[in-house]
């Protein structure tokens, strides 16, 4: 009956990844992506700590390919619950953009833009915590401009005092 009921939600997820992705996120959201990158002395009042790592994507064999830098602050609302800003770029500094989004236990739900043009998507995240090494590992379901694709996140994160 397991094994039934997790087949079943993880078709409901997988299903509803297009929908998801489609949705627009409220203005208030929307308002804190800038079109500059952020600096680290930029910090914003909500925040409770920052995050830095990589994302890249899974190749044939199973490793992983870093395709850039992500850079950032989240900030918690009950502990299971908060929401997150930061800027990505590429390794060779072709693209770069900013994101944003909710988290809410291990679901993330965001979007993002790409610096210099029109470009915006959304993403549906899964991510897990490992809270005595203070990391993030993520895998990301995104859309734009009738594309999916899946991203691979690794990161850490430094709580403020």
């Amino acid at each position: 009956m397991k094994k039934i009921l997790t087949i079943l939600l993880v078709g409901i997820f997988v299903a509803s990844i297009p929908a998801a992705s489609s949705l627009m996120l409220p203005k208030m959201v929307m308002q804190n992506i800038s079109k500059t990158p952020i600096i680290t002395t930029d910090v914003p009042e909500w925040a409770d700590g920052n995050i830095s790592g990589v994302f890249g994507l899974k190749n044939e064999t199973g490793e992983y390919v870093i395709l850039g830098n992500i850079s950032g602050y989240y900030g918690t609302w009950w502990g299971y619950s908060g929401v997150f800003q930061g800027t990505w770029e590429t390794l060779d500094g072709n693209q770069s953009g900013c994101f944003a989004g909710w988290w809410i236990f291990h679901l993330a739900l965001g979007s993002f833009n790409v610096t210099g043009s029109e470009e915006e998507g959304g993403y549906l995240g899964l991510f897990r915590t490992n809270t005595t090494e203070m990391t993030i590992n993520a895998i990301a379901f995104g859309s734009y401009e009738d594309e999916h694709f899946v991203r691979y996140a690794m990161c850490s994160y430094t709580e403020f005092e």
